[in-house]
């Protein structure tokens, strides 16, 4: 059964459920989306073994006792998700090329929820968790990973979503189409790079840098353990020409976007390549 969040009866009486099978989910009260919930705990993912193929609102929820995030990778030629974290332990550097990173909702802190609209096509997947232990260790090689199998279901007429504001990335920056303004917003990440990237969204000091947030999550820094910010969502990974979205509350303050992702050359994270970006939400 998919998870019902504690304390959301009065919401399911006001937005109404979906059933599909032996599974229950609540539906997107803005988009009208299944939403698909997981729970991250140290170290590992709870939630449905199996999906059908659509737009969902797929959704991470941090019970454990560290950040965490929620990477949707879908796997090809048979391979498993024990093959995938063995191939990244093994060249952190480079990804298999038969494992494509297809977004899902990034960091958040323990008790948090962060969410993205993704569109699920038929076959097997791998979710994963790249963020890193103290020593620097992804989740992931801490055994953080789940396998889900999503099948062909009956066809449904995907919502029409207008984002509010396009993020685009490259190679290495980051370009918002407008400023984000204070209230819930449909933001659209594209990657037109030639690299995975992504972009964490962290709530910042005043005048702090998502720079110095990136540092902080670096072992041999001096900053290490103490990041200056705290992670509230946005898109994980994406494969170059892939794009997806994510919906946020957004309050005033000041915000950061970067890139953690290992340059393919160098193995440098994006963040030291520039790949950042400060703004204030007003």
């Amino acid at each position: 059964m998919m998870r019902i969040f504690p304390g959301c009866a009065a919401v399911c009486l006001a937005i109404g459920l979906i059933v599909s099978g032996e599974r229950v989910v609540l539906a997107d009260p803005i988009n009208g989306l299944p939403i698909v919930s997981y729970d991250a705990f140290d170290y590992g993912f709870r939630g449905p073994d199996r999906l059908d193929a659509g737009m969902v609102n797929l959704q991470v929820v941090d019970t454990g006792q560290h950040p965490h995030q929620m990477q949707l990778v879908r796997l090809e030629g048979g391979h498993t998700a024990a093959e995938f974290a063995a191939a990244i332990k093994a060249e952190p550097k480079r990804f298999p090329v038969w494992g494509r990173l297809m977004g899902g909702p990034n960091g958040v802190v323990p008790g948090s929820r962060a969410s993205t609209i993704q569109k699920l096509v038929p076959g097997d997947y791998v979710l994963v968790c790249w963020l890193p232990d103290p020593t620097g260790a992804p989740h992931l090689t801490l055994g953080m990973t789940k396998s889900v199998t999503v099948v062909a279901g009956t066809p449904k007429p995907a919502p029409e979503i207008v984002p509010d504001v396009t993020i685009t990335l490259a190679d290495f920056s980051y370009t918002l189409s407008k400023p984000i303004t204070a209230g819930t917003r449909t933001i659209n990440v594209v990657n037109q790079g030639q690299q995975v990237h992504e972009t964490l969204v962290v709530q910042l000091p005043r005048k702090g840098l998502a720079k110095a947030y990136g540092e902080a999550l670096t072992p041999g820094k001096p900053a290490a353990g103490f990041p200056p910010g705290k992670p509230v969502g946005g898109v994980v990974g994406l494969a170059p020409g892939d794009h997806a979205l994510f919906q946020m509350a957004f309050t005033p303050g000041h915000y950061g976007l970067l890139c953690l992702f290992p340059d393919h050359e160098t193995g440098q994270p994006h963040f030291e390549k520039g790949m950042t970006l400060e703004f204030d939400v007003k």
